[in-house]
């Protein structure tokens, strides 16, 4: 397994950012996919979903792209989500065939976010109308947002299924820990490396961001009561987002410090829908202030699971 290194970039998670097929870990079925539209020189119109961030489906738009050597837009639909979108930053782009005879291709990151009244519906007369100049692929994190007509025309892969069933993937994710952790020489502990890799699995970004955190002096330094708060941390996320009170309550009594949720949920907002970040964030403030003020830490939290609860 290869490792691509930005060397201009400091944080991890895009200093290690996959942009070939070798460095990126996928499942098998679809890396012959990709081999196979290298070969072809062309690739069908695709939607990547997974429900679940840091899989991958950003980077492997990118690695795509590197491996047909295409000419490419990368528009970040959640914030540019209207109709304008397609006319200004779209139409020009696709309307004209390379002149180096390179496959062109659209990427639309967080596609879900596009007006599903208006946006949506012009995009699937793009998709047919420029079908000889460019391909799309777009991202997503529910594909039932996206019409049932765009859908369509789009081959679709969800990520959260491929990690599910593919778990020997936890290996191949391992390894490429291990070769960021070689490549900053930062010395570690295996069982250490295992652990956090077992407790993120499948978030390969928060992986890298948990190896960036816990290097001190060239040493991966973690403790077990760090290792079990966040997993203990990110079941309480699952909680909330299932809107399940009992297992809120349960999971939050394990905590031996509640206020670490609070930064730990910030975090990781992008596991909720990008239109509640701006309410999630102003209550995580609101508690977080409260927090050394109130008798009961426990009960402070508690109501602040709840409200975030209530806000999805």
């Amino acid at each position: 397994m290869a490792i691509t290194v930005n060397k201009r970039e400091y944080i991890w998670e895009e200093k290690y950012r996959p942009k070939t097929l070798e460095d990126i870990v996928l499942s098998n079925e679809l890396k012959k996919d990709i081999k196979k539209w290298k070969n072809d020189g062309e690739i069908p119109n695709l939607l990547l979903i997974s429900k679940k961030p840091g899989l991958g489906k950003s980077s492997l738009a990118h690695v795509i792209i590197n491996e047909l050597n295409a000419e490419a837009k990368f528009i970040n639909a959640s914030l540019q989500r209207n109709i304008d979108t397609l006319r200004t930053e779209i139409q020009g782009f696709v309307s004209t065939a390379s002149l180096e005879g390179k496959p062109k291709i659209i990427v639309l990151d967080e596609a879900d976010y596009l007006n599903a009244e208006s946006t949506q519906p012009a995009l699937r007369g793009f998709i047919e109308q420029f079908s000889k100049n460019a391909r799309f692929i777009l991202t997503a994190n529910y594909k039932e947002k996206i019409i049932p007509a765009v859908r369509d025309r789009l081959q679709t892969y969800d990520f959260d299924e491929i990690f599910n069933e593919n778990k020997i993937l936890i290996k191949d994710i391992y390894i490429r820990a291990e070769k960021i952790l070689d490549n900053e020489n930062i010395s570690y502990n295996q069982d250490d490396l295992k652990t956090i890799v077992k407790n993120n699995y499948p978030s390969f970004r928060t992986i890298v961001k948990k190896l960036q955190q816990y290097s001190f002096s060239s040493k991966l330094e973690i403790h077990e009561n760090i290792i079990n708060s966040d997993n203990i941390m990110n079941i309480l996320i699952t909680n909330i987002i299932e809107k399940n009170f009992n297992e809120i309550m349960k999971n939050l009594s394990k905590l031996s410090d509640t206020s670490l949720i609070y930064t730990y949920i910030y975090d990781n907002i992008d596991k909720f829908p990008m239109e509640k970040h701006p309410a999630i964030v102003i209550v995580l403030a609101k508690y977080q202030a409260n927090d050394s003020l109130v008798r009961d830490k426990m009960v402070n939290t508690a109501a602040c699971l709840t409200e975030i609860m209530g806000i999805l």
